[in-house]
């Protein structure tokens, strides 16, 4: 079974997903898997990346870097997973991973964007005064 959906994400955001994986009646959630259960696969522009597979399950939104994709099982929840990464670039990133025993594969796409430059919600009054003299 594979499962594949899109996002937009912003560039150097940390992308916080979810991944699951299902026992072969298709309804009960694989349990306790960890990183030695899976391989993964990192695409940028459809150029394969080198990044590794890391627990993170220590490892807190804000130190999420570039370079590796971090994995672990939501603490209190049994059978489902956190995947989180840091796109470094602008452009299209898919993400497989793949759970061999189970025959499954997990896919994301995601379109990395620039993100806008921040501008004040609300109007913004401007006076301007006429140098012949009053109106």
């Amino acid at each position: 079974m594979a499962t594949t959906r899109g996002r937009v994400v912003y560039t150097n955001q940390v992308v916080i997903d979810q991944a699951d994986f299902f026992e072969p009646d298709g309804f009960t959630r694989v349990t306790g898997l960890v990183i030695g259960d899976l391989t993964s696969e990192l695409f940028f522009n459809n150029v394969l990346q080198p990044w590794s597979l890391t627990d993170g399950s220590a490892t807190q939104d804000a130190q999420v870097v570039s370079g590796a994709v971090l994995w672990n099982e939501v603490s209190g929840s049994p059978g489902f997973y956190n995947v989180r990464f840091r796109p470094n670039a602008e452009g299209y990133w898919r993400l497989l991973i793949n759970y061999p025993a189970g025959t499954q594969i997990m896919g994301q796409d995601y379109d990395v964007k620039t993100q806008p430059p921040f501008a004040a919600p609300g109007l913004r009054a401007s006076f301007v005064g006429s140098s012949d003299g009053p109106c």
